[in-house]
């Protein structure tokens, strides 16, 4: 088993035009493991991103701890119209040579990671829609004015009712 330590930055890692940004370097842990022809890698990573709330639209840092686990194969995937796939399979990566670079792996992880809706806290009560304050820091003349619930969602509930009682 052979193992390998690197710190890797926003550069190396080619994240620019994403909607986040890595808040430093992210350090990588990889483990080489060979048993007989097959070759694992196991990548275990920590980072830090900065995000933007997807209700109050404030930046925030949220930190990381990845574990991903690769089967190194030799030569080009060959492909075939139909396989049942196995786990090793899923997680294959094929290399012409025997040298890997795990850069895009990293990369994938951290991209990967990130929440579809990244939210600043569970609790994020997002912007007024009226006037835009950010209501978290502050309140405004319309909190308690606005119609909490819009036609659509009146109908639904019209419908469960009916549903519930069937």
């Amino acid at each position: 088993m052979t193992e390998y330590f690197e710190s890797l930055g926003p550069s190396e890692l080619d994240l620019t035009g994403l909607d986040f940004r890595l808040k430093d370097k992210a350090f990588v842990h990889t483990t080489v493991e060979k048993r007989g022809s097959k070759v694992k890698i196991r990548i275990d990573s920590k980072f830090s991103l900065v995000l933007t709330c997807s209700r109050c639209l404030e930046e925030f840092e949220q930190s990381f701890n990845t574990v991903d686990e690769y089967y190194v194969k030799p030569g080009q995937e060959e492909l075939e119209p139909e396989k049942y796939l196995s786990e090793e399979d899923i997680y294959s990566i094929f290399a012409p040579t025997q040298e890997v670079d795990t850069t895009p792996l990293v990369r994938d992880s951290i991209i990967l990671s990130v929440p579809m809706k990244p939210l600043c806290r569970e609790d994020c009560k997002g912007l007024c829609p009226v006037c835009g304050v950010n209501l978290n820091s502050t309140t405004c003349e319309h909190v308690g004015t606005i119609k909490e619930e819009n036609e659509w969602q009146k109908k639904l509930k019209e419908i469960r009712k009916k549903l519930e009682k069937k």
